[in-house]
């Protein structure tokens, strides 16, 4: 089965917490704030956290039952 993934993107003011799992996307206005947020539905969906650049490409990777992470 695949993990959910849950993914913190930018926008014009500020960042969002997105997944197929929400009925929309959830807005923040801090990176941390939504990261915070991103890696709480990960470990209760036991889902992967993506965190993007403002250029679109991964930043970070996670997985939420995991105890390293991964970078793009």
């Amino acid at each position: 089965m695949q993990a959910r993934i849950i993914r913190v993107t930018p926008v014009d003011s500020g960042w969002t917490l997105d997944s197929d799992s929400f009925p929309q996307p959830q807005r923040f206005r801090t990176l941390e704030d939504a990261i915070s947020a991103g890696w709480a539905q990960a470990r209760q969906q036991n889902g992967e956290l993506h965190i993007h650049r403002h250029d679109g490409g991964l930043r970070l990777r996670v997985a939420a039952g995991s105890t390293g992470e991964s970078q793009g």
